[in-house]
């Protein structure tokens, strides 16, 4: 019996001709599932969403504690509020 790869994106299964790798972990996923440009890195290799928000969080961390000496009060609270909408989206 062949073992079919499931798309982490879809969660249905990705044959030979329509697979892409994440270049981080190797997860698979349809080529279609991963078309958004987010799900690419800065040399267009595929990335899963896990890995992509990785390293999203991994650039941010870089702005933020180069630059967070730079923001007045009303830049940090508007920062602050969408930073707590992602932590409500990523806990509920």
């Amino acid at each position: 019996m062949e073992l079919k790869s499931l798309c982490v994106i879809c969660g249905k299964h990705v044959s030979d001709e329509e697979i892409v790798k994440c270049s981080v972990c190797g997860a698979s996923m349809h080529k279609s599932c991963a078309r958004d440009e987010s799900l690419l890195d800065s040399e267009e290799n595929y990335l899963c969403p896990y890995d992509a928000m990785l390293a999203a969080l991994d650039w941010f961390d870089a702005i933020v504690t180069t630059y967070v000496s730079t923001l007045d009060e009303n830049q940090k609270n508007d920062i602050l509020s969408r930073l707590k909408a992602y932590v409500e989206l990523l806990t509920k």
